[in-house]
């Protein structure tokens, strides 16, 4: 169902007909679902995609088991080579220190100590060090495998690294000095150059890590080499044969189809491969034609690249393209990107022979900001019952990371089920949540630098408002921060009572402000960012009373920031101003400490929810319109809070209705229609109804 959203008013159709014309898939603004009752242009097949599973990594190669897709756009080898999985956890060599000789395999590493890769808790060689350590492993691959398109699955590395295969340079993560920038949350996934490995013989994988602060080092796998098959079971948890030769052929030519009409720059006949229903990592059909039209009209026509492809027949009954997908124009005389070669896995619908999308609820986003003249990512999160329930909107939840971090860090804590159990066996009110990338930026505008605060609240969060179906209104957002980031939701929310109503930290810097960082923004040295330990001091209880807040702590915090949580505690509650304030009695600055206690600061949000949700008592407001040639009723329809629903009934008045989903077949018979609006406060429009009359069949 299309997740997207446009303007405050709400516009329903509900249009009757023996024709198998579809319903008009994008109203004016959903909760906005179109309400249609005609012919069903036939059954579409979508198994779900597994809750909350993480989005595919951003490279990967493998082996292939399909024709070339497209002369000109596609990569694809011949043959499929044997599997290969081969386990290089264990047993290391190790030495501190940087020479990029280290890298070469004739290098003699015997003196080096041995340490296990992975270390849970990090390689304790980097406890109290910060800079450069190298591993190194010398091991064997089978004379079978040669052919096979290797990648080097890497796991977790805190906090830069790069990576060499016999002395070739397979990948990195991070940035190194003199612009060093941290990526311990991104799982590395690197493809192997056809060069690089000896098959049949001795090869050195070698791996130079830094590590900028605190602890560091390999801390999580899987690590090993893989082939593509064995790596969407190891890595993704997809399991399940290649497809047939009939099912591959027609894929083939699905990807050649596409391929070839952005390759003309005809937006549309793309679009024709998709499902009306196609959602693909919060992109529908309306939000890819926007997306692919403005790259045509910057490129004139646009290259897609499948390579390396793979159609699996997935054993929970997906069919699947596993491709390394790239999109690129020229621009200027120039080549510019707009898709980097990602890993995709594309789901495909059998009956209609078009792509449906993974419908996926954890996956990668961005908003291309004019602000900072890049795209800005942040990772979503989509409640359990998004998919099911299209016609329901949703409060929002922003959740800020630390310092050092991004917004791909909540992957490897599996965020996506953290949440799912928080919505499901938690009892709390489902939301969206959106995760932005914050960098090291403290969530502020830098003077003569990053405008990071200015992107977020006029173009990062009216985007997410426009693409998914959110709740409008002050009260259905909440901000959520850890560390760096508890001081940015508090920061932001203070400053912004008109947009947030309720502001959580776990273990914030809230006693500090930027400027004490060395970090300036416009207006002065504290700018729009003292720290919010003295906001708090500056406010009156009636500026705070507008909000509800959570923050806390663990005794043994090495930044001492439980102080800054027993601080505002005692000035909150000197002021009347009602909060919850914990200081835990041990832990230190970790995930332990707040991790296990993530239901605390999203209940705070639910409970701003509902409270907001029980003060509504008024039913929406709805006008009806029926169109008696066309054979439509029109809905237009106004709420406070939100649509959550709407129900009719045909040719019936006992009482009973059905919550419109989709198309419903009528035929050419006279039809008296009643229908109701509900909205997520539970309140009920009075039952409108309207008769259609019979119509002949046409000639």
């Amino acid at each position: 169902m299309p997740p997207r959203r446009h303007d405050p008013t709400t516009k329903w159709v509900l249009m009757t007909s023996p024709s198998p014309l579809r319903p008009p898939l994008r109203p004016v603004r959903p909760p906005l679902r179109t309400l249609a009752c005609l012919a069903a242009a036939g059954a579409l097949l979508a198994a779900p995609v597994a809750a909350s599973a993480a989005p595919p990594a951003p490279t990967a190669t493998a082996s292939t088991s399909t024709a070339s897709t497209s002369t000109a756009s596609t990569s694809t080898a011949s043959t499929t080579a044997a599997t290969v999985a081969l386990d290089l956890a264990g047993t290391w060599r190790f030495a501190l220190g940087d020479d990029l000789a280290w890298a070469d395999p004739a290098f003699d590493d015997s003196s080096w100590t041995t340490v296990q890769v992975p270390e849970v808790d990090g390689a304790p060689q980097f406890t109290g060090y910060d800079g450069f350590g190298w591993y190194r492993l010398t091991f064997d691959l089978p004379a079978d495998a040669a052919g096979a398109n290797l990648v080097a699955s890497l796991g977790f590395i805190d906090d830069v690294d790069e990576a060499y295969l016999n002395g070739v340079r397979i990948g990195g993560s991070g940035s190194l000095p003199p612009d060093a920038e941290s990526q311990w949350f991104e799982q590395r996934l690197y493809p192997v150059p056809a060069d690089a490995p000896v098959f049949g013989g001795t090869n050195t994988l070698a791996v130079r890590v830094l590590d900028m602060s605190g602890d560091g080092g390999w801390y999580k796998g899987p690590i090993g080499l893989y082939s593509k098959d064995a790596l969407r079971a190891e890595v993704h948890g997809i399991t399940g044969p290649l497809a047939d030769a009939a099912t591959t052929a027609w894929v083939t030519d699905l990807l050649a189809t596409q391929a070839d009409a952005l390759a003309a720059g005809d937006v549309d006949a793309y679009l024709r491969t998709l499902s009306p229903d196609y959602v693909h990592d919060g992109h529908d059909v309306d939000r890819r034609a926007r997306e692919l039209r403005a790259w045509v009209e910057r490129a004139g026509s646009l290259t897609l690249t499948d390579g390396e492809v793979e159609v699996v027949e997935s054993s929970d009954g997906r069919l699947l393209v596993d491709t390394n997908r790239t999109i690129t124009g020229t621009v200027a005389g120039e080549t510019v990107t707009f898709q980097p070669t990602t890993q995709e896995f594309l789901v495909l619908d059998r009956a209609t022979r078009t792509e449906l999308g993974n419908q996926s609820r954890f996956f990668r986003d961005a908003v291309e900001s004019q602000l900072e003249g890049a795209s800005r990512e942040y990772v979503t999160y989509l409640p359990p019952s998004y998919y099911d329930e299209p016609n329901r909107e949703y409060p929002v939840v922003y959740l800020l990371h630390g310092v050092n971090g991004g917004s791909r860090e909540w992957e490897p804590r599996d965020f996506g089920s953290v949440l799912d159990g928080l919505y499901t066996s938690g009892g709390l009110e489902e939301s969206i949540v959106v995760m932005p990338d914050g960098e090291s930026l403290w969530y502020v505008d830098h003077e003569g630098g990053t405008p990071w605060r200015s992107m977020f609240l006029t173009e990062l969060v009216p985007q997410v408002d426009a693409e998914y179906r959110t709740l409008d209104g002050r009260e259905f957002r909440g901000l959520s921060g850890v560390s760096m980031g508890g001081f940015g939701a508090w920061s932001i929310g203070l400053a912004h009572p008109e947009l947030f109503s309720s502001l959580a930290s776990h273990m914030g810097a809230l006693n500090l402000a930027p400027a004490m960082l060395g970090i300036t923004s416009p207006g002065g040295p504290a700018g729009q960012s003292p720290s919010p330990l003295a906001e708090v001091t500056r406010m009156t209880p009636e500026e705070l009373s507008v909000h509800e807040y959570f923050l806390d702590a663990c005794e043994e915090d090495e930044y001492r920031f439980d102080g800054a949580v027993r601080a505002i505690d005692g000035i909150l509650t000197a002021k009347g101003v009602e909060h919850t304030a914990v200081v835990y009695p041990e832990g230190r600055h970790n995930d332990d400490c707040w991790l296990p206690r993530v239901g605390d600061s999203f209940g705070l949000h639910s409970e701003a929810v509902r409270a907001a949700l029980a003060a509504d008592t008024t039913a929406p407001v709805v006008d009806v319109v029926l169109d008696e040639d066309s054979r439509t009723v029109t809905l237009d329809v106004d709420d406070d809070s939100g649509i959550a629903r709407v129900e009719y009934a045909l040719n019936r008045n006992d009482g009973r209705y059905t919550t419109w989903t989709g198309p419903v077949e009528v035929g050419h018979r006279a039809v008296t229609v009643r229908v109701r609006v509900v909205d997520v406060a539970g309140n009920v429009t009075e039952v409108a109804e309207r008769f259609l009359p019979p119509r002949g069949p046409r000639s």
